[in-house]
This record gives structure tokens, C-alpha cells and sequence, in this order.
């Protein structure tokens, strides 16, 4: 079984400390790597040898928030094609349209209890890390402007 990095541009301790838990709870073999804001994770993806296999982003994050991180991803010829998926505590049927219209994969809306948390990374893990194919990046680097 291949491990699989995760990049998770989420801000709040809490939300990071839940997520990382659910994760490790489910058995598949993951590792998060958490940022505070999509600079920090766009600056990551512009340095990393290995590009991640999803990306997670909270829209409301400060410096660069979800939507602004997720307009400057799809730009990138380099990462038109990796699945971002947008989890947020928002269900507002603007930011639902909004991601997707940026090129979101998905939009998840954070649960409030725990074991929904844990349902909704057990689902997210079958379907994008066990059941999907996602494309290979091309080995030659291509820099992010």
C-alpha cells in the first residue's frame, strides 16, 4: 500500500488536531501536512520533489483564503489536474457554487460532531485514495509564478 500525502490549508489548531485524529483513526496510510493559509501551502507544492496526492482547503483562512488559494492552483499547468477539495465549515450554496466554479473537486462541509468527522475521512479516503485514479504529475518541475 502506498502512503499518500495530504496538504491541509487550515488555520484553526482545533480543526488540525481533529482531522489528524480521524485520519490516523481510519488505517489507511496518510500524512498530513498542515498549513495556515494558501501561501504557506502554494510555497510547499512550489519547493516539494513529490507533489500531494489530494489537497484540503478551509475557505476562510488569512493571507490567502481558500478560493484565492484554489484560483492560483488551477492557474498552474502543473496543478490543473490535482484534486483539491474544498472542506469548510461553510454551507452557503454561494461558496458551494463559487468552488466549484474555481475547479474544486469536491466541497465538503465540515461536520459538527466527531464521529460525523470520522465517517466523512473514512468516505473522503475510499473514494479519492482507495477507489479513484488520479493522474501523475510529469516528472519535469514546473515552477509556480
Amino acid at each position: 500500500m502506498n502512503q499518500h500525502t495530504i496538504f491541509v490549508a487550515e488555520d484553526d489548531e482545533d480543526d488540525q488536531f481533529l482531522l489528524r485524529t480521524a485520519f490516523a483513526s481510519t488505517g489507511v496510510a496518510c500524512d498530513l501536512v498542515f498549513f495556515t493559509n494558501g501561501e504557506e501551502l502554494i510555497s510547499q507544492l512550489a519547493t516539494s520533489q513529490e507533489r500531494p496526492t489530494l489537497v484540503l482547503l478551509d475557505l476562510n483562512m488569512p493571507i490567502m483564503d481558500g478560493f484565492q488559494t484554489l484560483v492560483h492552483l488551477r492557474n498552474q499547468e502543473a496543478y490543473k489536474t490535482m484534486p483539491v477539495l474544498v472542506l469548510t465549515t461553510s454551507s452557503q450554496r454561494e461558496d458551494v457554487t463559487r468552488a466549484y466554479s474555481l475547479g474544486a473537486n469536491s466541497f465538503i462541509t465540515k461536520p459538527h460532531q466527531y464521529d460525523d468527522l470520522t465517517r466523512t475521512v473514512q468516505q473522503l479516503q475510499q473514494f479519492w485514495l482507495l477507489t479513484a485514479s488520479i493522474p501523475k504529475p510529469s516528472k519535469s518541475k514546473q515552477p509556480i509564478a
